[in-house]
């Protein structure tokens, strides 16, 4: 068979059925296998870095890879932010570029450019993924998508690029695909680490478990949700892990870090013992000042990627170890332990809670409270699978007050944090479950990727669009305020945002502005009066709205800045 019909066939047979595209004439071919062969869904979308952030969202959701598809040129450049964004985020995407025919390559000529659009996307590829691979003959291709499917979900998840030339994608090749052997399962935990961590738990008076990232990415949520059950033990969780539990469960404390909630990074600073599970202990979680973070504590810190063990909190207990095969383990053990259960430590934390409630740090605020409105927004999102949201001032206003129910997703982009990516993520999330999205995104952020308003009404997607609208570059902007004595280049000053209830209405989606906080309690409910209907609410915010708390870089976390306190100077 060609090689084109060969991919898509293994695509299918492994499970792999979504596809989010853009077309080219270099990836033709493809294109028209894919079309051809019954069970595979592709996806056009309007730029291709579209496709690939729909993908990683999709790739995220799912836990199984999703496929972004590209022409040569323009078209493998545009997908470098979203290959980068799948690398630092752990995201299992395959991508598949176009290239120029093997005889008009430029090879060892000494010139720019041989064929027309021709550029190296395996070359700019190499440093943002687990493998980028140039196809030289058809007949490497079963070898090679045999080898990209452990590279994808094996160890820590992340990216692959294969980059097939136009000619290559048309040759014949002997071969029939085959489902593909099952990933060999990750090493056991060494079980003396695993009783250390238990004795540290038992044995603490103020435990906590930092949930991060990795316990999505080795898809162990639910044997997580059983250790946290077994063990008793409060939950922190970075912004990438506040889906393992949701709001309702008694052990969910809260997101830690330089915007998170108060009463949860005042715990993490009170507490003797924590557990860290797939969190990379960044400055964005424990404050530049790692060391006024770690002390009087013991920290025991498990992850499956040696090189972020020990790295930025130095002198920690560490265990190299996939995240789900610890907790298996750990789970195991729990049966023949008694864990004490800590009343009073629970109500401390509990108290920290009420003392420091996230909607009360913006109380006083002109206009609409962002964390207010996104209490209302989640009390009234029962229908939705999944929340994305983008870069920038509206991502800590979410992931401080988001009320997530059992099963529903968080899904941010925060390792490469770029802006553009909760729409079309959003939409990614909608085609890969099957029901209702929500996409937090702000006005800076939706002008990046809005063209894909358009592919929402071509499929008929049920995605809920909620932009908090400032009128600038709001997370800069407040950067600006401290640093720059005010100054506002290029976030206020020569930026200008459109009306976009009107612009969604252009698009064809039902679209609706809200300016008090008043208004927003039935303007939520007017956003899902159709659920299987896209609409767009636009959130007036002044631009003078800040995120609090917020800790200075270059603080300790328990510096943590308050509107109230900055109100008053």
């Amino acid at each position: 068979m060609r090689v084109c019909d060969y991919v898509a066939r293994w695509l299918l047979l492994q499970g792999i059925d979504l596809v989010f595209d853009l077309p080219g004439g270099m990836i033709s071919p493809l294109l028209d296998a894919l079309d051809r062969t019954p069970g595979m869904r592709a996806v056009t979308m309007h730029h291709e870095q579209g496709a690939a952030f729909a993908a990683d969202a999709a790739s995220r959701l799912r836990g199984t890879p999703a496929v972004a598809l590209a022409t040569v040129g323009p078209g493998a450049i545009n997908l470098l932010s979203g290959i980068a964004s799948c690398h630092y985020d752990s995201s299992p995407t395959l991508f598949l570029t176009g290239q120029v025919q093997t005889y008009l390559q430029k090879g060892e000529r000494p010139v720019r450019q041989f064929g027309f659009q021709e550029v190296d996307a395996v070359a700019m590829a190499e440093g943002i993924t687990k493998a980028a691979i140039r196809v030289r003959s058809g007949e490497e291709v079963p070898a090679i998508l045999a080898q990209a499917l452990p590279l994808l979900l094996g160890g820590r998840p992340g990216p692959v690029l294969i980059d097939l030339p136009m000619d290559l994608q048309g040759a014949e090749i002997d071969a029939e695909p085959q489902v593909a052997a099952p990933l060999l399962a990750p090493e056991p935990a060494d079980a003396a680490a695993v009783e250390e961590a238990l004795d540290l738990l038992a044995g603490a008076e103020r435990p906590l478990v930092l949930a991060g990232g990795g316990v999505r990415a080795a898809r162990a949520f639910e044997v997580f949700r059983a250790f946290a059950q077994g063990c008793r033990v409060p939950v922190v969780s970075s912004i990438m892990a506040l889906d393992v539990l949701p709001a309702a469960d008694p052990l969910r404390v809260g997101m830690i870090g330089m915007y998170g909630n108060r009463w949860a990074n005042l715990a993490m600073l009170e507490s003797d013992v924590i557990l860290v599970l797939g969190s990379r202990l960044d400055p964005g979680q424990t404050s530049a000042d790692a060391v006024a973070w770690k002390r009087g504590k013991k920290i025991f810190q498990v992850d499956c990627d040696p090189t972020e063990l020990d790295l930025r909190v130095r002198g920690l207990r560490t265990l190299q170890a996939d995240v789900r095969a610890f907790l298996s383990a750990a789970v195991e053990r729990l049966g023949e332990r008694e864990i004490p259960s800590r009343p009073a430590w629970a109500a401390r934390i509990e108290s920290l809670r009420q003392q420091f409630p996230d909607t009360a740090e913006l109380d006083g605020c002109p206009g609409i409270n962002p964390n207010r409105f996104v209490r209302q927004l989640s009390a009234a999102s029962a229908p939705a699978a999944a929340f994305t949201v983008d870069a920038g001032q509206h991502t800590w206003w979410a992931s401080q007050s988001i009320q997530l129910r059992a099963g529903q997703r968080f899904l941010p982009a925060t390792g490469l944090g770029p802006m553009g990516f909760s729409l079309p993520g959003g939409i990614g999330a909608a085609v890969a479950a099957g029901r209702p999205v929500v996409v937090l995104v702000g006005d800076g952020a939706l002008q990046i990727n809005l063209q894909e308003l358009q592919t929402i009404v071509r499929h008929h997607l049920p995605v809920k669009i909620v932009v908090f609208n400032n009128h600038c570059h709001g997370m800069v902007r407040q950067f600006q305020e401290t640093a720059f004595e005010g100054r506002y280049p290029a976030t206020v000053q020569g930026y200008s945002a459109p009306d976009f209830a009107r612009v969604a209405e252009a698009f064809g989606i039902a679209g609706r502005t809200v300016k008090e906080m008043g208004e927003t309690e039935e303007a939520v409910r007017w956003l899902w009066q159709e659920p299987e209907a896209p609409a767009l609410l636009q959130v007036e915010i002044p631009v003078e709205t800040n995120v609090y708390p917020i800790v200075p870089f270059g603080l300790p976390l328990s510096e943590m800045e308050s509107f109230q306190r900055k109100s008053l100077e």
